[in-house]
This record gives C-alpha cells, structure tokens and sequence, in this order.
C-alpha cells in the first residue's frame, strides 16, 4: 500500500479539524448556545423608548431595532399599579401593546406615566408615593436654590415641589429625592429652573438640573421622577425620570441614573447632552 505523502497527511489533518469545528458550532447552535441573544432586561418607558441590560452594560436601543422584539410579553405598569402581562409591537418606532386572549390580538391603550417590564433578566417595579415638604425640607431646599442663585420670590413661586422617600443607596436609611421647579407656570416668569437632587445624608447630591436664562417658562422642559426599578442581583435600584415639555411637538428627554462610588451616576439620556 502506498504511504501518504506529507502534504495529504497536514491536508487531512486540517480537513478533519474543520469539520470538527463545524461540528461544535451546530452543535452549540441547536443547544441555544449560540444563535440566540444573550440574556437582557427590556425596559420600555413612556411607550416611547427603550433600555436594555445585558452583560453588566445599559444601552438605548435604537429605533429601527424595536421591531426584533415584536410580540415580547412584557409586564405593564400604568401610573404605579401593574396591568399585567402584554405582548409589545413596533413597525414606527413606536409601541403598541396587545392583550392575547383566545388565539387573537386585542389593542390595549395605555395612558399617563407606564413602565412595561420584560427580558430574561428579571426587573423589579418599585411603586413609590410623593409627600409635600415639611418646614426643614423647605429650608433644605432654599439652600439648594440659593446655591444657584435663585431668587427668593420665584423659588416661592413654584409650580412643582415635592419629595420621595427611598432607600436609593442600599445602605439601610431612606434617602429623600426632591423635586422642585417653577416651569409651566401662568404667573410672569424671569427665570425658569427645574431640578431633581437627592438629600445623601446630608450632602446634596444632584441628578438633573437645568436652569434658563429669561422666559422659557412654556420653552423648556420640567423634569422629575417616572419611576423606580431595579434588575435582577443589582445592588441598588436603578431611577428613571422625565424631562416634559409643555409643546407636544417636542420629544420630551429620559434618563436613568444609579447609586455608584458614593454619586449619582448618570446611566443612558435619551436625549445628547
């Protein structure tokens, strides 16, 4: 019998790896190893965006992909009471929601501040309640506006003042996070603020403030607190807010933020900053 040469001995070698190869890959493949998206969390806030965590990293998720979440059963929530599960749709960038009963497909309207909750990873939904100040909050927050210097008369002229109550830092002690502006206002306005800042033991620690110089009391955009989340085996939760125009031909601005080396950091803004 004639013995191979060399060259057909590597060739056949390498032939024989390659298939090997192959051979994992489908196996892996039909396993759901690979081929399938790896496991997420699907927020979808204010039926108008959505985030997404995956591999210990947030991202916004572009518009032109909602569509490959087509028929994801998702876990809604209007206005801080949960609806139950429904299946999300998009083809324009926007979402719509269906309940499935009997084979068939009914649209579901939802309307006011929603939350829809879906993925692998699980995520939690942390109903909260706003509280008005009390006499030392309201000096607190005299002195947070003070800071940036404004003025006396129009901090008291305030359309929006309240706070929320929660343990935001997971450190056992409720922290309080205030919201305070003088947007939307139908009294004459020099200058319109809107803020979000979080009492941390005493130390202010701001999420979102925006300040406009001159009238933009109907221009600018009010931003306070939508809601309050947490993924699965995250250490704290995670804080949604809205940032709201008056004009309904503005897309209004989200963002999320999260307790991280001892701030509030500053996660996804739907919106360049």
């Amino acid at each position: 019998m004639k013995e191979r040469s060399a060259n057909e001995k590597v060739g056949i070698v390498i032939i024989v790896i390659m298939l090997s190869i192959i051979v994992i890959v489908l196996l892996l493949y039909f396993l759901g190893i690979l081929g399938k998206e790896k496991p997420s969390a699907n927020i979808i806030v204010d039926n108008k965006i959505m985030f997404k965590y995956s591999k210990k990293k947030w991202e916004l998720v572009e518009k032109k992909d909602y569509s490959k979440y087509n028929w994801n059963k998702m876990t809604v929530y209007q206005e801080g009471e949960k609806l139950g599960k429904m299946s999300v749709y998009s083809n324009d960038g926007k979402w719509y929601l269906f309940e499935e009963k009997n084979g068939g497909r009914t649209p579901i309207k939802v309307v006011g501040d929603s939350i829809y909750l879906g993925g692998k990873i699980d995520t939690k939904f942390i109903k909260f309640e706003k509280e008005d100040l009390n006499r030392e909050d309201i000096k607190y927050t005299h002195k947070v506006l003070d800071y940036y210097k404004i003025d006396r008369e129009e901090q008291n002229n305030y359309t929006y003042r309240y706070k929320v109550k929660y343990d935001f830092d997971n450190d056992g002690k409720k922290e309080d996070l205030f919201v305070v502006s003088n947007m939307f206002s139908d009294k004459p306005i020099e200058n319109t603020y809107s803020l979000v800042f979080i009492n941390n033991d005493g130390k202010t620690k701001m999420l979102y403030n925006k300040l406009y110089k001159g009238n933009m009391n109907m221009g600018g955009c009010y931003a306070y607190l939508y809601g309050i989340i947490q993924v699965e085996k995250s250490d704290v939760p995670q804080i949604v807010t809205k940032c709201s125009y008056y004009s309904v031909t503005l897309d209004n601005e989200y963002g999320l933020y999260q307790f991280n080396r001892n701030n509030y950091e500053l996660l996804l803004y739907s919106k360049k900053m």
